[in-house]
């Protein structure tokens, strides 16, 4: 990678976390029209190192551009959660989300397709791993006594969708670690699993934040959740380095 290339994906990277901690404090005591600045100079931070990626790599496929489209959906879904904090507002920003996921699990598929063209649509692993995904989740905040309230449903769609990417992803990344099927394949797998996790984490999170008295008020839970969703929308960004369809 040419040295202007790393310097400048150095520097998103040091900006993310001088504007997360500085977005983690101007939201207290609410969210307020400085904290959605903040919010959104995050957002975009992850739409910057997509593009960088796109222009670093010469990678300008479907699957950069489905990256890109899926960063840019949760770009909007930040604004809308974060400019208005009442249902509708979530859950029309859950939607936005939901479109994201949408994208990414669109590339992981064509990924797959052209690097593992003998893989199944869904193997019987992951289909098992995504039911337990989804059974262990709404477990967990089930004990916690969540209230989802109208949202139920959305999020019971979100979170299938979710844990759909998260399967495809995961299977992904296990490949390009076991098979190598380019030069960069096991750094990519690397960033793409840790991308995934955190992205995981930070939705499990949002919803104890959102849905549970016992963490709503949580400042440890938010820096979590915060610095889990920015870090792995980078790193999904940083995945069109070395993935091209």
């Amino acid at each position: 990678m040419p040295i202007p290339y790393a310097i400048g994906f150095a520097f998103l990277f040091v900006l993310q976390m001088a504007l997360s901690t500085v977005f983690l404090k101007v939201e207290i005591p609410k969210p307020s029209k400085k904290s959605l600045a903040m919010k959104m100079s995050c957002s975009t931070v992850f739409v910057l190192t997509a593009l960088l990626a796109m222009f670093a790599a010469g990678n300008f496929s479907s699957y950069a551009f489905l990256i890109l489209g899926g960063l840019v959906f949760s770009w909007i879904g930040d604004y809308i959660l974060h400019s208005d904090t009442n249902e509708k507002h979530f859950i029309i920003g859950l939607f936005s989300f939901l479109l994201g996921h949408i994208c990414y699990i669109i590339a992981f598929f064509k990924a797959q397709n052209l690097y593992f063209p003998d893989a199944p649509f869904l193997e019987c692993a992951e289909a098992l791993l995504m039911v337990g995904g989804v059974c262990f989740g709404q477990c967990r905040l089930h004990v916690l006594r969540a209230n989802y309230g109208k949202a139920f449903i959305p999020c019971t769609i979100y979170m299938n969708v979710i844990m759909l990417m998260f399967v495809k992803a995961v299977s992904l990344s296990v490949r390009f670690l076991t098979e190598a099927p380019t030069e960069n394949a096991v750094l990519t797998g690397i960033i793409l699993i840790v991308g995934v996790c955190m992205f995981d984490v930070s939705d499990f999170t949002l919803a104890l934040l959102r849905f549970t008295d016992r963490y709503s008020t949580s400042y440890a839970m938010r820096k979590l959740n915060v610095w889990t969703y920015f870090f792995a929308q980078m790193c999904l960004g940083f995945t069109i380095l070395n993935i091209v369809v």
